[in-house]
């Protein structure tokens, strides 16, 4: 696994890392302190993962992560930061970030996060998902009908709300495994890729 850091505040950076130790123990991990000692780096790396700060000392780290995706269009960019207001939510997304945690997680609770986006659930912190729902709470759009079974639309709606796979798990005494399975399904019937996404697909679905 190649994980690269994005982050100018050497505590943070060092606590970040260890949180990647955590879910990867064996990961190459790259550290940089500005977009341009992390652009420098993208020849010689590949990373898989990318965590990025938004603040920098030269400039807003949305503005790399088309530049990293553009190198490397596989890599998973999170977003890791101390902003939870759509200012910085939005552009991030729309950047391409598939995930965005705020820095207020435990180091155990980013590893955790880290784990379950390589298996395909995305991470965004609670608070996220709720703002990313407020966002788009005034539209006036029907609830669509839903292709998902009822059990996916636990799932999905759990999921939606901030929960992680092993937490929806023992809400529904399910296997982490079989939550997994369904959030699979749910993600291909809804074709959608992120937690941000799945927020707003339980919206219009009627089920938060």
């Amino acid at each position: 696994m190649q994980i690269l850091i994005l982050e100018d505040m050497p505590d943070t950076q060092c606590w970040l890392r260890d949180a990647c130790v955590l879910a990867y123990p064996d990961a190459s991990i790259t550290l940089a302190s500005s977009i341009a000692e992390a652009t420098a780096c993208l020849d010689a790396r590949q990373p898989e993962i990318a965590l990025v700060d938004l603040e920098l000392p030269d400039g807003k780290g949305n503005t790399f992560i088309p530049t990293l995706l553009d190198r490397h269009p596989l890599c998973l960019c999170i977003v890791v930061t101390i902003y939870a207001d759509e200012n910085h939510l939005l552009p991030s997304l729309t950047a391409g970030a598939k995930g965005y945690i705020l820095k207020d997680q435990s180091r155990r609770r980013i590893a955790d996060m880290l784990q379950q986006a390589v298996a395909g659930e995305l991470p965004l912190s609670p608070a996220i998902a709720t703002l990313v729902l407020n966002h788009f709470s005034g539209a006036n759009n029907p609830v669509e009908e839903s292709p998902l079974t009822r059990r996916e639309s636990d799932v999905l709606a759990l999921i939606a709300s901030g929960s992680s796979s092993p937490e929806v798990a023992d809400r529904l005494n399910i296997s982490k495994y079989t939550v997994e399975d369904h959030l699979k399904h749910v993600y291909q019937k809804l074709n959608i890729s992120s937690r941000a996404e799945a927020a707003l697909a339980a919206k219009r679905l009627g089920l938060i």
